[in-house]
């Protein structure tokens, strides 16, 4: 087991627990308790959790930063059925771009019977995920990689978008206020969708129930700025609705 592997059996442990001590940890994981030890600095450092009294907890203020293989089983169901419907948007010839996040990488399952589309994205997943769809074109836009997201980002990511023209753009945030802001907590995720969407015709909010209320530091953009929303839950049921915004609900 790789150490970023084992970063992820801890996390993984610390969401189903609340909170572990360092000896369980290193018999759950057949490693010496200051290996342990040195990977709670590691993920402590990472704002990932909190260290006290020789055991730790999961900081949940930054779930964002969790590494996506775990985020990918948070409401999987959900996101699975938020990423077909998704696809069900995509004309064959359209130029799309699909964030880094764990929702809009389960729209890539669905793009396999299309035979003339143009895929652009930051997600390392993704690209791997594409990998087999030869019928596709695919951008990958370079940039410095998050380690926990793989997202692709930095004024590497930013310039090659702003030379892009894009039909779709297929995005998620970390949360959604009620009154209709879309939040991220993770900047330079955030910087890299916030110029995606400058160069969008048509912009796609996927958004599981799970981030509804939920605020964090950093605005994207307000819900009525975009054309679709798809979710699980009874979005504007639980989110306010702008006045005269032309936002199409779509529920998965």
């Amino acid at each position: 087991m790789s150490r970023e592997e084992r970063y992820e059996q801890i996390l993984e442990i610390l969401r189903a627990r609340g909170d572990v001590s360092v000896g369980y940890l290193a018999k759950k994981l057949f490693v010496s308790p200051s290996t342990i030890r040195r990977d709670y600095q590691v993920l402590e450092s990472r704002g990932l959790l909190h260290r006290a009294y020789g055991k730790a907890t999961l900081n949940y203020g930054e779930e964002a930063g969790l590494p996506i293989l775990l985020r990918r089983k948070n409401m999987p169901e959900a996101k699975l059925n938020i990423g077909q419907r998704a696809a069900e948007l995509i004309r064959d010839g359209d130029i799309i771009f699909i964030d880094a996040s764990s929702t809009a990488l389960c729209m890539v399952a669905h793009l396999a019977k299309f035979n003339h589309l143009t895929v652009v994205t930051n997600g390392i997943h993704t690209l791997e995920q594409l990998e087999d769809l030869s019928n596709l074109t695919v951008y990958s836009l370079g940039g410095l990689r998050m380690n926990n997201s793989m997202a692709l980002t930095g004024q590497f990511a930013i310039d090659n978008l702003s030379r892009l023209h894009i039909d779709k753009c297929f995005f998620s945030t970390t949360g959604v206020s009620t009154d209709g802001r879309l939040l991220a907590a993770i900047e330079p995720e955030h910087n890299v969708v916030a110029k995606a969407l400058t160069r969008s015709t048509t912009k796609v909010y996927l958004c599981d129930s799970s981030k509804i209320g939920k605020t964090y530091l950093l605005e994207l953009c307000n819900i009525g700025d975009v054309d679709y929303v798809i979710s699980d839950a009874d979005f504007f049921d639980l989110v306010e609705k702008p006045e005269n915004a032309k936002t199409t609900f779509i529920k998965a």
